[in-house]
């Protein structure tokens, strides 16, 4: 007897087609033009996960738009318009002497919702400006408030391609981790306890790739040593590899990863591409990948998340960017904060951040944090941070150049990333636009935590009448901040000593503007100079 015939239901049906319109996406996107695929597709793209149930969105959710936003003075508009600006002859800080300084971003929607966004306008403002001023191809800028990961600044930048979208910059894996992974690839290390911050590895080589003999022990050749505190703030690749091949199983690699929220979902009011991290199951190649080279993709957005877990303590907190909603009958109808848990022992993050004050005071960040009397460029603070470069394999070679970490690195407030995306002939790297940002913000803490309180009406925004709020203590558990103290941090102590000092009170007057280092030469319409990119 033969086997029956067999036909498609209205199930099948709806299963075919739906089959043929994901693979017509899929082939869509394999033709999009090779100018915008440098940022637009990952660099290593994990295959699409199955489509899940979309959530009903609230009324002003589907609508919210980076582009409508606009500046909208705190206080009655005729008192700030008579506040006086102070001249700036800074270049990439020109926010501080206009109205964004004492100003909110708000959207308005059609049907009378108002929505006050955290972004602070004159980081903002300073961010697109540092790069439009160095003419980068591609980059972007993200700031969190550690209080509550509520970003201080989303800047995408794109002079090579005006058609990608800014925010598109900001939040999709277009450029590979580089040696930001090492962050954790470190973590990973220490939690699994046969690696301290002190054990030491002797190597050679390793600065623009790993081959596999650099991976074997060879005392007649490997000359120099150093230990894992030492290779995260030099950027050693082959020690980190050499830990990662003996001590990290593919395993325990791709365990950390999703600890820090590779191939994950973040949670955020904009979309958020999973920030893939593919572990190859050959032990040596592996060991390249906890190095960074290659197999793991970033958005700028996950690299600061990245960042404030360790500023955090080891706790993560998903980021947002909407501080209020208010509704057109006049109800507030801000959403709730995003929930808050530990995932990594407040030790281990303690460990990473010293190994990242060591990038900015003696490593690959140095030049950017001190000059050449090692005199700090940012007075009484000290900045944790993880640098990562790694050049395009295609077409058009753009050099990947990162800067993660978070400030000041005793207490911390803020935690960012920038990543460049550079060609041959470069202007600036992302450590120098970072420490410029970190600058800025120092200069506006008291005025950023001011307008944390700020609340949106039906005419404006308004302070209500109270003093300045002091700034947060480090976190103490998941989703709590401890008390700030009234004492100030003492001046330039190694960090170990200062971790339990007093929070620094906001209230505390900014620095003059004139205490600014300058801008290393005139800005210039073209860069002068090739430089090779490393690794």
């Amino acid at each position: 007897m033969s086997a029956p015939r067999t036909r498609l239901g209205g199930f099948g049906a709806v299963f075919f087609i739906a089959t043929l319109g994901a693979i017509a996406f899929y082939v869509q996107r394999q033709a999009v033009p090779e100018t915008h695929d440098v940022v637009r597709t990952a660099v290593t793209a994990a295959p699409a996960n199955p489509t899940e149930t979309p959530v009903t969105a609230l009324p002003w959710q589907d609508r919210l738009d980076l582009a409508a936003l606009k500046a909208v003075a705190i206080g009655p508009a005729e008192a700030a318009a008579a506040k006086p600006g102070s001249k700036s002859t800074d270049p990439d800080f020109a926010g501080l002497t206009t109205g964004l300084a004492n100003s909110g971003l708000v959207q308005d929607l059609s049907d009378g919702h108002r929505i006050l966004y955290t972004l602070d306008p004159v980081l903002q403002d300073a961010a697109l400006q540092i790069f439009r001023n160095r003419e980068v191809p591609y980059a972007a800028a993200v700031i969190l408030d550690v209080r509550d990961n509520s970003v201080l600044a989303l800047a995408g930048h794109s002079s090579m391609d005006p058609q990608v979208d800014p925010l598109e910059i900001v939040t999709t894996a277009w450029a590979p981790a580089a040696s930001t992974f090492k962050l954790v690839t470190a973590a990973g290390l220490l939690r699994g306890r046969a690696v301290t911050n002190k054990t030491k590895v002797c190597f050679s080589g390793g600065l623009h790739g790993i081959t596999d003999d650099l991976l074997t022990d060879d005392a007649r050749r490997d000359e120099r040593c150093d230990d894992l505190g030492g290779a995260i703030a030099h950027s050693h690749n082959v020690v980190v590899a050499k830990l990662a091949l003996k001590h990290l199983s593919a395993d325990g690699l791709l365990d950390i990863a999703k600890t820090f929220k590779f191939e994950s979902d973040i949670p955020f009011e904009f979309p958020i591409e999973r920030s893939p991290a593919l572990v190859p199951a050959d032990a040596k190649e592996r060991a390249r990948v906890a190095a960074g080279f290659w197999h793991v993709d970033m958005s700028p957005l996950h690299g600061a998340l990245l960042a404030s877990i360790f500023a955090r303590d080891g706790i993560y907190q998903p980021p947002h960017v909407v501080a209020q909603v208010l509704a057109p009958d006049g109800s507030d109808r801000s959403p709730a904060l995003p929930k808050s848990e530990r995932v990594l022992p407040k030790e281990i993050a303690d460990q990473v951040g010293e190994m990242m004050v060591r990038t900015t005071a003696e490593g690959t960040a140095r030049g950017s944090f001190r000059d050449r009397q090692g005199v700090y460029y940012i007075p009484d603070i000290e900045v944790a941070g993880k640098t990562g470069s790694l050049t395009g394999k295609r077409a058009p070679g753009l050099n990947y150049n990162w800067f993660v970490g978070y400030a000041p690195a005793d207490r911390p407030e803020i935690a960012f990333a920038v990543l460049l995306a550079n060609e041959p002939k470069w202007q600036i790297k992302a450590h120098y636009a970072a420490r410029r940002l970190v600058q800025i913000y120092m200069q506006r803490r008291a005025a950023v935590a001011q307008h944390q309180t700020v609340r949106l009406t039906a005419n404006g925004l308004e302070l209500p009448n109270q003093p300045l709020p002091k700034q947060p203590a480090r976190v103490a558990q998941a989703g709590s901040i401890a008390p700030p103290a009234a004492a100030e941090p003492k001046k330039q102590q190694p960090v170990a000593a200062r971790r339990e000092q007093p929070a620094i009170d906001a209230s505390t007057p900014p620095p003059a503007a004139d205490a600014l280092p300058p801008v290393p030469g005139p800005v210039a319409k073209k860069p002068k100079t090739a430089r090779p990119s490393g690794v």
